[in-house]
């Protein structure tokens, strides 16, 4: 939780209807992100630390911390197999 995500530049993403869509032009895919996805993707700058966007998060949502860290967790793995971000 201490590493800090930062976007994949080649991802060409906006937010249509408060919600974050990504496409990745090599492959082609696409990712379309629910609420707490797109709020996550539109918090990550390369500056903070995934920790520190869970705790923006919480302010935000109403859901038990132990929920949201597992499913930041997930999101953030499958994230990075996609290659739509890199952790350092």
């Amino acid at each position: 939780m201490k590493s800090v995500p930062t976007k994949n530049r080649d991802i060409i993403w906006q937010f249509l209807k408060g919600e974050a869509v990504l496409l990745n032009p090599i492959d082609g895919s696409y990712f379309g992100l629910n609420s707490v996805g797109s709020s996550f993707w539109e918090k990550v700058d390369g500056k903070k630390t995934i920790e520190e966007i869970l705790d923006l998060l919480l302010q935000e949502y109403m859901v038990e911390r132990d929920v949201l860290v597992r499913d930041i967790e997930e999101f953030v793995h499958s994230m990075e197999d996609k290659g739509l971000i890199s952790l350092k």
